[in-house]
């Protein structure tokens, strides 16, 4: 039988999860990945591969477990981005309500589909 390790930040990615009510929409084993997959993603040392995800997380099952998961698992991707859009915009609100200061936020587009270059640009990433 398989160790299974909790450490203090996995229980509180867990509440922050169920208070953002993924158990609703979302089984025990995705729930365990999201919570696998989160904790390897913010720790220190990490560079971006499911390698480093899975060696910071302190999971005891296979490396492959996450990969398989991420590849062929059966989750709402559009309904997991709204949750977490809609608890991004509210942790803005409630920022800028607690500071009284204007809240500044860069959008990040370089995940998103370039359908054609701007007309001036010379290259897409322009």
């Amino acid at each position: 039988m398989p160790l299974t390790y909790r450490v203090a930040h996995q229980q509180e990615i867990n509440n922050i999860l169920r208070t953002w009510r993924f158990p609703l929409y979302f089984s025990k084993p995705v729930m365990n990945h999201m919570v696998h997959f989160l904790d390897g993603v913010m720790t220190r040392g990490f560079s971006g591969t499911l390698t480093d995800i899975h060696r910071e997380s302190c999971h005891s099952q296979d490396r492959r477990t996450l990969s398989h998961f991420l590849t062929h698992g059966k989750w709402n991707e559009q309904h997991l981005m709204r949750i977490i859009q809609q608890q991004s915009w509210e942790s803005i609100k409630r920022e800028a309500k607690h500071t009284q200061e204007p809240i500044f936020v860069i959008i990040d587009d370089t995940v998103c589909r370039k359908t054609k270059p701007s007309s001036p640009a010379l290259s897409p990433m322009q």
